[in-house]
């Protein structure tokens, strides 16, 4: 196997945790489009979404949706569908976003935005948070390498 490949390997994608949460306000349809446009059209057909019915302090309903992928390509596809900018905004707070005792990459992306089909950071409220749990990957300089990999950067 050639040293390009072995790196690829060893700093691969374990799993990745798509989730949000779909309040009594908001129709949950569209959450679950939102939800399902963060995977690639390909893998769409091939993931199933968890549910958990919750009730929060005021005795509001919330569902919380999560879809569990072992595939490199919801990265690929999140990475793709940023604009410059936000990718540029991403790589100056990997330090933020990444946990390298654990290999897990976290992402915050809007979820209205997501409704449209639109990739956009946002680290507030209303988000899908992704997180990319990599095996082998230690450090930010690792990571910041792979991405600019896959972006092709």
């Amino acid at each position: 196997m050639e040293r390009g490949r072995k790196e690829e390997v060893r700093l691969g994608v374990r799993e990745v945790e798509v989730s949000t949460h779909c309040h009594a306000t908001e129709d949950c349809s569209k959450v679950l489009v939102a939800l399902h446009n963060v995977i690639p059209a390909e893998l769409r057909d091939r993931v199933r979404v968890e549910e958990e019915d919750l009730e929060g302090f005021y005795g509001n309903r919330i569902k919380v949706m999560k879809i569990r992928v072992g595939e490199r390509g919801v990265l690929e596809n999140i990475l793709r569908n940023l604009s410059k900018s936000d990718r540029s905004l991403l790589n100056a707070s990997l330090d933020l976003r990444f946990d390298g005792r654990t290999g897990r990459f976290f992402v915050r992306l809007d979820k209205q935005s997501l409704y449209q089909g639109k990739f956009v950071l946002n680290d507030a409220d209303d988000v899908v948070k992704v997180v990319v749990h990599f095996k082998g990957l230690k450090n930010v300089n690792e990571l910041r390498s792979l991405l600019d990999s896959i972006s092709g950067e």
